[in-house]
């Protein structure tokens, strides 16, 4: 029998973070991402965001008078987190690590409808609760990450000695809403 560890999180800075092929491969899946800011007493606020890539950024659409938004503008210090997790060990991620800024006015709300572009489809506004709810995201953060590190364990030893058996329990979603995909269908 092999004693295995879990594979070492890899460390990464500069150009090679958004070089990376797993921070690539999460960065274009439409997932929902934790954007982590310090609160006056360094705490830290982590909540979950729409996120969209924009070059060497990434782009989160929020409300001006929201407690991430008023901890960047007191410390632009901020991380992201993707990560696609699977029953067992079947995991992977990486933890973005940078700098934000709040843009405001048009060039704000210009980013904030590529964000919403991306998780919502074309008409979703014409709905009225959907409008008021995109309609509260007024302005946009920029973060650009300056150092990341990964985990991978997709292909470790212990994923494969689980794969095909019944010994690892499911993630365990919250009840439907009526809406979307639901578990275990398929989107296209």
């Amino acid at each position: 029998m092999s004693e295995q560890a879990p594979t070492p999180s890899h460390r990464l800075s500069g150009p090679a973070v958004l070089a990376s092929p797993l921070v690539s491969e999460l960065l274009g899946l439409r997932v929902v991402a934790i954007l982590a800011t310090h609160e006056p007493d360094d705490a830290v606020h982590a909540v979950p965001v729409w996120f969209a890539r924009d070059g060497d950024a990434l782009l989160i659409g929020t409300g001006g008078g929201s407690r991430k938004v008023a901890n960047l503008r007191r410390d632009p210090r901020a991380s992201v987190t993707l990560h696609d997790s699977r029953p067992g060990f079947e995991v992977c991620g990486v933890c973005l690590i940078g700098a934000a800024e709040v843009v405001e006015g048009e060039a704000g709300a210009a980013l904030v409808r590529v964000v919403h572009a991306r998780y919502l489809a074309p008409g979703a506004g014409d709905l009225g609760d959907v409008r008021a709810f995109m309609d509260s995201d007024d302005v946009a953060v920029r973060f650009r990450p300056q150092r990341a590190f990964t985990w991978d364990e997709r292909d470790s030893a212990a994923t494969r000695a689980l794969a095909g058996t019944n010994l690892a329990y499911g993630l365990e979603p919250t009840s439907p809403r009526g809406y979307g995909v639901r578990p275990g269908t398929v989107s296209q």
